[in-house]
């Protein structure tokens, strides 16, 4: 099957699920959501009394290609820097008394507007034969918002960011998550992603210019923006205790358009797994 009609079909899957699943019995925290009082919009929650900023913190494991396009994983296997994974999740206004001790990667019903970011390590041509006379790419920080709408079981997001070092350019992501809760403190999301980039972003890690052509066994080759890859992630947590949980992704990305057909791409086909700890903390003012 084709990887964006396998997209179309899980997303049509998770939707009738949904629809299916409407009228069951919500969890605890699920009902507790809706009776908060006041106004609540996604990640941004006003009442009366003190307000608190939350946000996470995630520490752990990751395998993943070299680069994009390669055909060999790094980091669990390899001793490397980037076995040690850093990332920010959500970041959100709340209120004293809100129950910021559930899944970290929750959010309330409704609207969602939220940070998102990204890094992209080095690629060093020295480290991979295979890309030696190309240039080294300088890692990369985006930064930008996540907005979306969260339903009982469903969860919908678009995110676009900014690569405020490195490539310099902007990117889009789309995803969506069927929400199963199996057993008490774990929760499971699983859906489709898709990852969009300019002219320049997907020129910076698939494109060869007619200068490295001069010095690598690859020809020029210029790479236009667009949907940059398709895939499918699974997202797992448990709640260790107040404020910690242990967090696993798996991600599977298949390279599309111009990125699948540059010549550096050995193979198109990407997997990403990692595992981590996240902990939880909590600013008044």
């Amino acid at each position: 099957m084709r990887p964006l009609k396998f997209l179309a079909a899980l997303t049509a899957t998770c939707l009738i699920t949904h629809a299916a699943g409407a009228q069951d019995q919500e969890t605890p925290a699920q009902e507790a959501a809706k009776k908060v009082d006041g106004l609540t919009y996604g990640s941004l929650s006003t009442r009366s009394s003190n307000r608190k900023l939350i946000f996470s913190f995630l520490l752990g494991g990751e395998s993943r290609p070299g680069y994009f396009g390669s055909n060999e994983n790094i980091g669990i296997v390899k001793a490397s820097p980037n076995l040690l994974a850093l990332s920010f999740g959500k970041l959100r206004l709340g209120e004293e008394g809100d129950a910021f001790d559930d899944d970290p990667n929750d959010f309330p019903l409704g609207a969602v507007v939220s940070t998102s970011f990204r890094f992209i390590s080095d690629r060093e041509a020295s480290d991979y034969p295979e890309l030696a006379g190309l240039e080294d790419l300088d890692s990369a920080l985006e930064v930008g918002g996540k907005f979306g709408y969260v339903w009982p079981r469903v969860e919908a997001f678009a995110d676009i960011r900014y690569g405020v070092t490195g490539h310099k350019s902007w990117v889009g992501e789309l995803s969506s998550y069927y929400v199963a809760r199996p057993a008490d403190k774990l929760v499971l999301r699983v859906g489709p992603r898709l990852l969009f980039g300019t002219e320049r972003y997907a020129d910076t890690y698939f494109g060869v210019s007619p200068a490295e052509a001069t010095t690598s066994a690859f020809p020029a080759y210029s790479a236009g923006g667009g949907l940059v890859s398709a895939g499918v992630e699974v997202i797992g947590t448990y709640q260790l205790g107040r404020q910690w949980w242990l967090e696993g992704r798996a991600r599977w990305d298949k390279l599309q358009g111009d990125a699948a057909n540059s010549p550096i791409v050995s193979d198109d086909e990407m997997l990403t797994v990692s595992l981590g700890i996240r902990r939880a903390f909590v600013l008044d003012f």
